[in-house]
């Protein structure tokens, strides 16, 4: 009950802070992207650490994203961070992650560089897809809770299912696609047959 409630009160304080231009908020997770733009596929300015500083330029989200500006000692990055993986620093925080998909087969997932193992998922896990979903790709880079620390890495796209996609839906959407695209081209040798037929006739 009581960490239900330190869960509830550090989600507030995260999302939910006083805000004006000029404030710090900082990376929770172990690491997170500045975006050009406030979309999770937009082009990545640069790679931001758990710890690093941003200063906000707008008080107010855009889209689920912070417009921040984050400084090194050679460079200034201005851009988006997802609001959910930075924030107002707290000793009693503990870091929240917002899900959009689901592990649906236990998997291992492997580290986005090295393409190491990271650890096992199983099945029923929830998950973060920072990248987006491409169903082109044989793997999809995730943001998951594991120990009560927020890790990167990535798996198998098979394994894993967004929010609101039905994979029988797909299939039977597919399937009708198929069959249309035959009946279509039946008809169309039918008619070429008896436009033929027609010709010869005359």
């Amino acid at each position: 009950m009581i960490k239900s409630l330190l869960l509830a009160l550090s989600f507030f304080s995260v999302m939910n802070f006083s805000s004006t231009v000029g404030d710090s908020v900082f990376v929770l997770s172990d690491s997170a992207y500045l975006y050009s733009v406030p979309s999770l596929t937009s082009e990545i300015v640069v790679e931001l650490e758990k710890g690093d500083e941003l200063s906000l330029v707008s008080s107010t989200q855009t889209d689920g994203f912070w417009q921040v500006v984050y400084q090194t000692d050679l460079e200034t990055y201005e851009g988006f961070v997802y609001s959910e993986l930075a924030g107002p620093v707290s000793d009693s925080q503990e870091v929240l992650l917002s899900c959009n998909a689901t592990i649906i087969n236990s998997t291992q997932v492997l580290s986005i560089s090295s393409l190491e193992p990271v650890c096992q998922l199983e099945k029923g896990t929830r998950v973060f897809l920072y990248e987006g979903y491409d169903d082109s790709k044989d793997y999809l880079a995730i943001r998951f809770e594991n120990d009560g620390q927020i890790l990167t890495g990535q798996v198998r796209i098979e394994d894993v299912q967004p929010d609101g996609v039905n994979a029988a839906l797909i299939v039977a959407i597919t399937a009708i696609v198929a069959i249309v695209s035959i009946i279509i081209i039946l008809l169309g040798i039918t008619k070429k047959k008896r436009h033929k037929k027609l010709k010869t006739e005359n």
